[in-house]
This record gives C-alpha cells, sequence and structure tokens, in this order.
C-alpha cells in the first residue's frame, strides 16, 4: 500500500468543526531512524559469516561487516528504513534468541499501520508491543507464530473483545518456492474490531505510542540437505510505521518542533507538534488553551469536539483555572475560576466588587471603573462598615437615612460623627409642626403648620386657636362689633363678648348671666366659684355648672395644682423637659401594668381571708401590695427623681424575688403566672429608664464641667486689671518727669542759697517741705487710702506695706495689678512647661506605635509564609503520597514478587504512623479556624493604626503649632489660655488614639503568637511523616531491586528448567532407544557365551542411563515443589494486595481531608 494511504476511519476526514479531527499520516521512521536500537546486530566487532541454502543441495555463504554504516555488507538497524532501499537490511547475529528491534521516541506518537518486510528465514514466534509513558510500562499489541499453540500456548487465537484482551495469530506463508522473505502486517483499527467502541475511542486507546518493540522470541528449525546446516538469523529488509502525531482529535495538521533540529539530515515525514483546535494547547493538544477553562478538557469523539470553553471574566482578568468543585456545584454548566481580579472586583467571574467599593451604575462606564468606592458620609455611616457591593447603600446610623447616610430621618436633625446614633430628635411640638418633616435636617428649625408660629411650633398665631387639632390653627372670627378683642382663647375658641352677647363669636345676643368668678343664674341668684382664680383664667368657672377653668399646666378641682408633664411648684407651672414626653407614655403603661397588679394583689387579700394558713405567704403578698402602691405613688407624682427610680427599681426587685419564692399550688394560678413577666418587662423598663436619665445628667455634667466661660472670664478680668496698671504707671511717668525736673530746680536754688540766700532760703525751705503733695498719687499708684499728707517734710511708713496676701480681684492700684499680672505669667509658663512634656509623651508614644505596628506587619508577613510553606509541603508530600501508593500497588501485583517480600513491604506500611482516624486533623483544623476567626484582618488593622498614627501626627502638628503660638503671644493672656486650650484637646486626642492603637497591635500580636503555637505541632506532624515516607520509599527501592533480581534469576532458573526438561526427553527417548538396543544385545549375548569389551560398554552405558533417569525424576519433582510454591505466593500476593487497597482507601481519604483544609485555609473563604 502507498506510505500515505489513510485508514477506513480517516478516509473520511471531517472539519474540526464538526467534530474529532486528525492529521493526515505518514511514515514515522523516517527522519527518526537514530531512535531506533536491536539487542543483536552481525558484525559489528568482527565480520560475520552466515550461509543460506542456495538450490536444493547448494549451499551460500556471505560476510557480514557492520564495523562501518556504508558498507555493501553492513547490515546496521538503521537500514529497515523505507528510505534506504531494497538492498539494504538488518541481521541479527548467528544463533542468538531471542532478539528484538525497539523504537524509543522523544514524543507522544499516533501509530495506524505496521508493515514488517522479512530478509532472512520466516521467525517461529515474535511479538509486538508498545508503551505510552517513555518505556515505563508495556501493552502486548499481537503475538505471531507459525504454530500459535506450541509457540505461545497460554494465548488463545482469534480477535481481542476487550483493551486487555491479548490474541496470537498465525505467521502467513512464505511464498511458493521461496525459502526466505514474508510480510508482517498488523492495522490497529482492524486489530480492535471486535471491540465494542467508538472509532475516537479505539485510536485514543490503540494509536498512543512513545515506545515501539518487535521481539523475535524463537528461531525456526531449518532442514539441512547438505553436510553443512544453514545459518539461523533474524533479518528485517524494511519497516514502516504509519501514523501522525497524537493530538486527542483536535488537530488536522502538525507543524515542525519550533527548538528541534533543522537541516536535510532532521527532514521528517511527520512532524511533532500539533496545530490545535477547540481552544486546545499542548504539543498534543492535552490541555484547554489559557482563559479557556470554563468546562473540563477531554478528548474529541465523533460528532462530540469536546471543545475548551472560555472562561467569563467580565474583562477583568486574562488567566484562570478549572475548578472541579465549581463545576460539580453548577450541575455541569461552568467550572473556570478567574485569577487576580482587577479593578478592585472578586468572585469566580470577577462578577462582584470588593469589600468598600460597589458597582457603577453610570452609563457607559468603562470596564475599568466598574467598582468605585464607597461614598459614605463619615457623619451619618457606621464605622467600618462596607456599603452594598451591587447598590452602593450605605449602612446608616439610626436615625440617618440617604444612600451615602448623609440625611437625618423625619423629625431628627443635626448630622454629627460624634452622636452615635447620627441625629437628635427636632424640639419640636407634635401638634404644631409638620407630620412628615417636622423640622430642617440642616438648621433644625421646626417647620411649623398653616397659622402656627413659635421656634417650637407651639403656638397659634394672633387671632388663631385650635392648636390641638393636628392641622393647624384656625381663625377666630370673633364678631368685630360684639367681641371685646379679635383674638379668641387658643384652646377653646372663646372670644371676649361684649355686654349682651354671647356664643363662641360673640355673634349672638346673651342672656343675662352671672358676673366672673361666680356662677348660677340671675334670677335665683349667683354664687362664688370656688377656685383658685390664680390658675384660672377668663370668668373663673363655668356659668352653668360652677367647674374652674384652669389656665394650660393647671388642674385640679380648683386648678391649684401643676399638670402632669408640668414642673415646679404652684402657681408658677412651667413645662417640662422635652424628654419628659418620650417617657411618659412608658410610665402610664407601667402604671397601667402595675393597676393590674394591685387588682391581683387585692385579690391575694381574698386568698389569705379564705383560709390560707401560710402566714409567711400572707406576709410576703401584704409587702409586695405595699411595695406596689408606693411604686403607684411614685409614679403618679408630677415629677420624678433619680432616687425615686432607684427606689421603684428596687421594689419591683423585692417584689420579683417575692414572687420567684412563691409556691405553684396557690389558687386562680393562671392569674398570678403572668406576675413574673410583667414584674420582668416592668424592670427592664424601669432599668432602660434609669440608665436613660443617668446618661443624660452624666452628660449635662461633663458640658458644665467643660464649660471654660468661668476661667476665660477669669483671665479676662485679670488682663483688664493688668492693663489698667499698665495705662496708670506709664501716666504716672510723666508726674515723675516733671518732680525730676522740680529736683533739679531745687538743687540749683540750694547751690545759689549756699553762695548767699538768708532769707529767701528759709523760705523756699518752708515752701519745699509743704510741696509736693504725694497721697493722691500713693494712694493711685499702691491702691489705697491714705488720708495724711505726704510732703517731703513729712511722710511716715511705706508707701505702699506688703501684707504678703494677694489682694484679688478689690485690688485698684497699679502696683498690685502688675503683680497679679506677673504671677499670672508665671503661672501660664509652668502650664506650657507641662503642655511641653505631654508633647514629648505623645511624641514617644507615636513612635512606639510605629514601631509596634512595623513588628506586627512584619510578624504577619512571617506567618503567611510559613502558612504557605507548609500548604506547599503538605501538597509535595500528598503527591509523594500518591506516588508511592501506585508504585507499592504496582509492585505488590507484578507477578514474580515472592511473599517474603510482599510481606516485609505490608508490614512496613502498616507501620507508617497515620491518624486512626480524621480526628487529629480535625481538631488541629478547628482549632487553627477558630484562632482565624477571632483575628483580626491585619490588612484592615494596619491601614487603621496608620490612620491613626497619621491622625496623632496630626494632632502633635497642631499641638506644636498651638505651644508656638503660645510662646508668640506670651504677653497675651487671652490667646495663651485659648491656645493651651486647643493643645489640651488635641494632646488627650492623640493619646486616646494611640492608646486603641496599642490595644489593637497587641491583640494582633497574640493571635498571631497562637496561631504559630498551633501550627508548630502541625509542622513537626507533616515532618515526622515526611521522615517516614522517605524510609518507606529507600526501602521500597530496594526490594524493587531484589525482586528485579530475584525475577531475573526466576526467568534464568525458568530457561535451565526448560532446557532441562527438554534435555529430560531427550534423554528418556534416547534411553528407551538404548533400552531397545540393549534388549537386542541381549538377545544376541544369550547366543554368545562371553560378553567381552562391547558388552563392558553396554553395563557402563545402562548404568549411566539409569543415573540420569534419576536425576531426571527428581529434577522434575523439584520444579513440581516450586510451581507449588508459586502457588502459595500468588495467593499470599492476592490477601497483601486486599489488605493495601483498604489501607489506600484510607490513606486517600486522610489526604482529601488535609487537601480540602489546606485549600480551605489558603484562600480563607
Amino acid at each position: 500500500s502507498s506510505p500515505h494511504a489513510l485508514p477506513s476511519l480517516l478516509g473520511a476526514q471531517q472539519a474540526c468543526s464538526r467534530g474529532a479531527c486528525y492529521p493526515p499520516v505518514g511514515d514515522l521512521l523516517v527522519g527518526r531512524t537514530q531512535f531506533l536500537r536491536a539487542s543483536s546486530t552481525c558484525g559489528l566487532t568482527t565480520p560475520e559469516t552466515y550461509c543460506t541454502q542456495h538450490g536444493e543441495w547448494q549451499m551460500k555463504c556471505c560476510k557480514c561487516d557492520s564495523r562501518l554504516p556504508h558498507n555493501y555488507n553492513s547490515h546496521r538497524v538503521e537500514n529497515i528504513a523505507s528510505s534506504s532501499g531494497p538492498m539494504r537490511w538488518w541481521q541479527s547475529q548467528n544463533d542468538v534468541s531471542p532478539v528484538s528491534l525497539q523504537l524509543d521516541l522523544d514524543r507522544r506518537l499516533q501509530l495506524q499501520d505496521i508493515l514488517i518486510e522479512l530478509k532472512g528465514p520466516m521467525p517461529a514466534g515474535m511479538l509486538i508491543e508498545r508503551s505510552s509513558d517513555f518505556g515505563k510500562t508495556w501493552r502486548v499489541y499481537q503475538y505471531l507464530a507459525t504454530d500459535c499453540a506450541s509457540a505461545f500456548p497460554q494465548v488463545r487465537q482469534g480477535q481481542p473483545q476487550t483493551w486487555q484482551d491479548v490474541r496470537c495469530q498465525p505467521l502467513p506463508q512464505r511464498p511458493k518456492g521461496h525459502l526466505h522473505g514474508g510480510k508482517v502486517q498488523l492495522n490497529l483499527m482492524d486489530l480492535a474490531s471486535g471491540i465494542p467502541a467508538s472509532p475516537s475511542q479505539k485510536i485514543q486507546e490503540m494509536g498512543d505510542i512513545t515506545n515501539l518493540r518487535v521481539n523475535f522470541t524463537k528461531l525456526a528449525p531449518l532442514p539441512q540437505k547438505g553436510y553443512h546446516p544453514p545459518s539461523a538469523y533474524f533479518a528485517v529488509s524494511r519497516l514502516r510505521l504509519q501514523g501522525s502525531c497524537f493530538c486527542h482529535g483536535h488537530a488536522d495538521h502538525c507543524a515542525p518542533n519550533p527548538g528541534g533540529p533543522a537541516g536535510p539530515s532532521a527532514a521528517v515525514q511527520v512532524h511533532d507538534v500539533c496545530v490545535c483546535q477547540h481552544n486546545t494547547a499542548g504539543p498534543n493538544c492535552e490541555r484547554c488553551a489559557p482563559f479557556y477553562n470554563n468546562r473540563p478538557w477531554g478528548p474529541a469523539e465523533g460528532q462530540d469536539p469536546h471543545e475548551c470553553q472560555r472562561c467569563d471574566c467580565n474583562g477583568h482578568s486574562e488567566t484562570c483555572h478549572f475548578d472541579p468543585a465549581v463545576f460539580a456545584a453548577s450541575q455541569g454548566t461552568q467550572g473556570g475560576v478567574c485569577d487576580n481580579c482587577r479593578d478592585h472586583t472578586e468572585g469566580k467571574n470577577c462578577e462582584r466588587c470588593q469589600l468598600h467599593y460597589f458597582q457603577n451604575r453610570r452609563p457607559g462606564a468603562s470596564v475599568q471603573e466598574a467598582c468605585i468606592p464607597c461614598e459614605c458620609d463619615p457623619d451619618g455611616a457606621v464605622p467600618g462598615a462596607p456599603c452594598d457591593p451591587v447598590t452602593g447603600q450605605c449602612v446608616c446610623k439610626e436615625h440617618v437615612q440617604g444612600e451615602r447616610c448623609d440625611l437625618c430621618k423625619p423629625g431628627f436633625t443635626g448630622l454629627t460623627f460624634a452622636n452615635s446614633q447620627g441625629c437628635h430628635r427636632c424640639d419640636c411640638s407634635i401638634l404644631g409642626s409638620r407630620r412628615d418633616t417636622p423640622c430642617d435636617q440642616e438648621s433644625g428649625r421646626c417647620l411649623c403648620l398653616p397659622n402656627v408660629v413659635g421656634p417650637k411650633c407651639d403656638q397659634c398665631a394672633p387671632n388663631y386657636w385650635k392648636l390641638a387639632s393636628g392641622q393647624g390653627c384656625e381663625p377666630c372670627a370673633c364678631d368685630p362689633r360684639n367681641s371685646l378683642s379679635p383674638q379668641c382663647n387658643q384652646f377653646t375658641g372663646q372670644c371676649p363678648c361684649r355686654e349682651g352677647f354671647g356664643g363662641l363669636t360673640c355673634s349672638s345676643a346673651a342672656l343675662r348671666q352671672c358676673p366672673d368668678k361666680t356662677y348660677g343664674d340671675m334670677a335665683t341668684g349667683c354664687r362664688a366659684c370656688d377656685c383658685d382664680f390664680r390658675g384660672t383664667e377668663g370668668p373663673g368657672c363655668d356659668k352653668a355648672s360652677g367647674r374652674c377653668i384652669c389656665r394650660p399646666g393647671l388642674t385640679g378641682r380648683r386648678c391649684d395644682q401643676c399638670q402632669r408633664g408640668y414642673c415646679d411648684r404652684y402657681p408658677s407651672c412651667v413645662a417640662c423637659h422635652p424628654c419628659f414626653q418620650t417617657y411618659d407614655a412608658d410610665l402610664q403603661e407601667q402604671a397601667r401594668r402595675l393597676g393590674g397588679l394591685r387588682n391581683t394583689t387585692a385579690a391575694a387579700d381574698l386568698w389569705s381571708g379564705q383560709g390560707l394558713e401560710d402566714r409567711d405567704l400572707t406576709s410576703r403578698m401584704l409587702n409586695a401590695k405595699s411595695k406596689i402602691e408606693q411604686i403607684q405613688m411614685i409614679l403618679g407624682s408630677t415629677s420624678v427623681t433619680e432616687q425615686d427610680v432607684a427606689q421603684v427599681a428596687s421594689a419591683i426587685l423585692s417584689i420579683r424575688r417575692a414572687l420567684q419564692s412563691l409556691g405553684l399550688d396557690l389558687p386562680l394560678e393562671e392569674e398570678v403566672g403572668s406576675l413574673p413577666g410583667d414584674l420582668e418587662t416592668l424592670g427592664r423598663s424601669f432599668n432602660r429608664l434609669l440608665l436613660q436619665y443617668q446618661n443624660k445628667r452624666d452628660r449635662s455634667e461633663r458640658l458644665r464641667s467643660a464649660d471654660p466661660s468661668g476661667a476665660f472670664r477669669m483671665l479676662t478680668m485679670a488682663f483688664e486689671r493688668s492693663s489698667q496698671a499698665a495705662r496708670q504707671v506709664s501716666g504716672s511717668s510723666g508726674l515723675l518727669s516733671r518732680l525730676r525736673d522740680s529736683r533739679r530746680e531745687a538743687e540749683e536754688l540750694e547751690m545759689q542759697a549756699s553762695r548767699g540766700g538768708g532769707p529767701q532760703l528759709a523760705t523756699l525751705h518752708l515752701e519745699m517741705a509743704s510741696l509736693p503733695d504725694l497721697t493722691p498719687i500713693i494712694n493711685k499708684l499702691c491702691g489705697g487710702s491714705r488720708q495724711a499728707a505726704c510732703t517731703p517734710g513729712a511722710c511716715s511708713g511705706e508707701l505702699c506695706p506688703h501684707n504678703g496676701t494677694a489682694c484679688g480681684s478689690h485690688c485698684k492700684g497699679a502696683l498690685p495689678r502688675a503683680g497679679g499680672a506677673f504671677r499670672m505669667a508665671g503661672q501660664v509658663a509652668e502650664q506650657l512647661q507641662g503642655f511641653h512634656s505631654q508633647l514629648q509623651q505623645t511624641r514617644q508614644m507615636i513612635r512606639a506605635a510605629e514601631e509596634a505596628a512595623l513588628k506586627v506587619q512584619s510578624d504577619a508577613q512571617r506567618l503567611e509564609t510559613q502558612v504557605s510553606a507548609s500548604r506547599l509541603q503538605m501538597e509535595e508530600d500528598i503527591k509523594r503520597t500518591r506516588f508511592l501508593t501506585q508504585q507499592v500497588r504496582s509492585f505488590l501485583t507484578e507477578p514474580h514478587t515472592d511473599a517474603a517480600t510482599i510481606q516485609e513491604v505490608s508490614e512496613a506500611v502498616l507501620a507508617l504512623w497515620l491518624p486512626t482516624d480524621s480526628a487529629t486533623v480535625l481538631s488541629k483544623m478547628s482549632e487553627i479556624q477558630s484562632i482565624a476567626a477571632r483575628l483580626p484582618s491585619v490588612d484592615l488593622v494596619l491601614a487603621q493604626t496608620r490612620q491613626d498614627i497619621a491622625r496623632a501626627r496630626r494632632l502633635q502638628a497642631e499641638a506644636e503649632q498651638a505651644r508656638s503660638r503660645a510662646h508668640a503671644v506670651e504677653g497675651q493672656v487671652e490667646d495663651v489660655v485659648v491656645n493651651l486650650q486647643q493643645g489640651t484637646v488635641a494632646l488627650q486626642e492623640a493619646q486616646d488614639t494611640m492608646q486603641g492603637t496599642s490595644r489593637s497591635l497587641q491583640l494582633i500580636q497574640d493571635r498571631v503568637a497562637e496561631v504559630q503555637q498551633v501550627l508548630r505541632p502541625a509542622e513537626r506532624l507533616v515532618t515526622g511523616m515526611t521522615e517516614q515516607l522517605s524510609g518507606f520509599w529507600a526501602r521500597m527501592e530496594e526490594l524493587r531491586r531484589q525482586a528485579q533480581q530475584e525475577q531475573a534469576q526466576a526467568a534464568q532458573a525458568q530457561q535451565l528448567a526448560e532446557g532441562a526438561s527438554q534435555q529430560a526427553l531427550s534423554a528418556q527417548e534416547g534411553f528407551e532407544r538404548i533400552k531397545q538396543k540393549y534388549a537386542e544385545l541381549k538377545d544376541r549375548l544369550r547366543q554368545s557365551p562371553t560378553l567381552g569389551q562391547q558388552g563392558s560398554r553396554i553395563l557402563s552405558v545402562k548404568t549411566e542411563a539409569e543415573e540420569l533417569f534419576g536425576e531426571t525424576v527428581e529434577m522434575m519433582d523439584r520444579m513440581k515443589d516450586m510451581e507449588s510454591e508459586l502457588l502459595r505466593g500468588s495467593q499470599a500476593i492476592v490477601l497483601r494486595s486486599a489488605d493495601l487497597i483498604g489501607l489506600e482507601k484510607r490513606v486517600e481519604e486522610i489526604r482529601g481531608h488535609i487537601n480540602g483544609r489546606v485549600l480551605y485555609y489558603a484562600t480563607c473563604k
């Protein structure tokens, strides 16, 4: 046939788009003869002569010299290629059997057809086998023999029915008249015609080869027709291997290997590398192409191309991998998982945004802008909470709304970061403000209903009334002629009528009524209203019934009590704080419950009068009744203090204890059974009320204590006094200069007088003694009240006496005020010094926090590296364990492995220490998982730490600026105080921030230490298992070598046994012939009287024949014993294989669990 002929399957080649496709075929040997080798070749070392029969009675002898490859009589193995020509062939050495021809390829190819043209005598037996794993394992294609029954008695004849079924076919007969030559052809599709499988499966199963071997097992016997027998050898003139590159049905042609040799000598008919289709890749299309891993790879079959599908990563990744778990979870629709998602996306398809990012809903947004950062208002959003990854809706505080949490809910205002609820409730009247938006969210200004006024929308506009309607105020509509004023009562709508008119609007003539502060009928007489008129309004009481008409905020029969919700003492009743309205409903509800409890306790009093003999129970019920009455009295009071609330809480606690101690056999059990629940609810309500009251009281006290207005006023007054003293001192300087001038004039006059003044000098002395009077100046300078004159002639005592105490705010003199200012400056200097030391301490805390953050980061990175290394080590150990298991299985299933070796391997496997079950591994995994659950995100904590450090640095810079400003304006007391306050607040915030950061860093360090403590035993366990496996591996290799040696010895022994058996058979046949000859000789001897020399020889031959026969029988007995021993070894192998299969399943379960846990903790999802 032609070298490019196609098989029946490939004859109808189809395009790759319609299913499986295959490249065209060619001769695989062309260009690959360097991969051929033969176990025996004639004339390689020295020339060798061989003889063949020539004609009927003649012999023809030739010389084989293969020392040089191109000699005319060289018969090397490369001559069997089709390109060598018909006059070249390969030939083995004479009388050498068995001999093999082997082709060792450097890559996987697809074989289709084998053609062997024989040159010498037809062999008696041969077989063709192949390997698909580069010679590790071999599988026989077919046995061939002139007589299959004698050459291969253990092999059946006919067509194979399964992949493991191997049959023997008879060799073709030589052409008539030819003693040499013949062809052996093997088509793989014809060979698999009896196997029920698709053509694609047959190609996949039968055609995959990396090595091919032709074994000539036995030389054929040659007839001897002359003095010398012909030479016995094997010879092949041509070996043709039709095939193509192996592409699993995913390519229709092949290409040269890019890294292979070039040139004419390397020209091949069949190239190595597949040009892959169906989105596959690899030299043999054995895997899916990058980014086409959405389905598992598989070979193409018939009309199904098994095309690899592209991963869907939404444009955020260019790489992906196949995950069997994802494929199984999707019911076999998709299994691709994208790698390294970009643009702040995550998920197996990069389909969702990362934490703190959400989908960009802007039309026309690019792929890179698919996810944008959350836009949450830090004042209204819950700190650290991520937004919705789809809508971007932020997690708002309790009283905040909006997608960005930047709006207060209706009825709330004042959005601030410091408020844990975001906004506070509007301080507006529920009657006069709008229902949907009671106040403006930004300013907090109340939004009133129509005709409602007031900062809180709690008043009707002038000439309007009926605020309680909840829909705004209505006009008074007073009759302008019959009313005294257009303003009516805001609550009743009654207009003030003129005498003789009545009605709500004074529009009707009124009957004669009693005057104000009286009631009744003018005809029968008017009576005085029994009211306290300090609390009434209008006429004082109702004209018909005499009921007192109370002012707003007052109640009682005589209008002499403050109404509920109004505080202070009568008659000055003012509205309570707005928080009272919030809790009043709860208090009323508790009062109603207490009323029900009082009825129940009254029933209990009836029980005590109906025969209850437990006096202790009766006393406890009476005590509970008194407690309830005390609670009711407190709740009925108009003002409730903290002590009252605490008293109510203690009373409820005592009642609860009393109820818990009561017996369960009381009457009316159904009514009493609800008491503990009611009291529990009542207690929780009062505890909540008490906590809220204490929080508000503490907040108010902090606000009062933090108010710097008092210190500011004191410093302002001190500064004013210092400025006034400075002005006085500057004013007195002019007077002192004038005094110096006067003194100089006086000295000049004295000098003139000394030269001769006389009476004028005496007069001048008198004037100087009385002038000037310094008393007013001294009083201004010293702040005193001196009355006596202070002249140069008479001024006793100190001008400004010191009593050692500060005069305080009553100081008036310039000197005391200057001294006070000096002392104040000293105090400010001390505060600056303390402020400087606090700055140094904050700087040290920041430096320590930075060092701790760096240490935590390095520990976290080291832990991550350690976990990754452990995971890689475990994966490597799992691979080695899997390979070792396969090696053990193949070793134990070898037919020539003896029982002792199997016993030794089994004991070594059972001696390996593994967890008896997965509990040990699960406990370690659970421990690591629990620690990892408590471990905060290192990246988030480090990011928060960096933010805290940046904030601390900013606060420190602000403090430094405040200190600089304080130094710059040291003489200005007000600026110094303000700067000191700002610096102190900044320092306190920085210290609080650094303390929180230090606690977070310490928490991370503790968690890291815990994880390391858990990982160390796991590492030791893995290391121990690795050492055990390494030792077992070495032992396994040694046993394998011993088994191979024993196998070789067994084969040699088997050959010797077969030779011995043949010799024994031939000896037995010779012995029979000798016996016949001996019988004939014996007959002859009977006729002859003497034996002679010939008779002695016959007797010795007889003795030797009998000894040889005995040895043959003994050898056959030993062979039977060896056969039984081999049978017992085979049974032991079966038993040990069953044990190892169970052990292997157990190891597989443990390995699968460890692999799952490693994958779980490696990805942290």
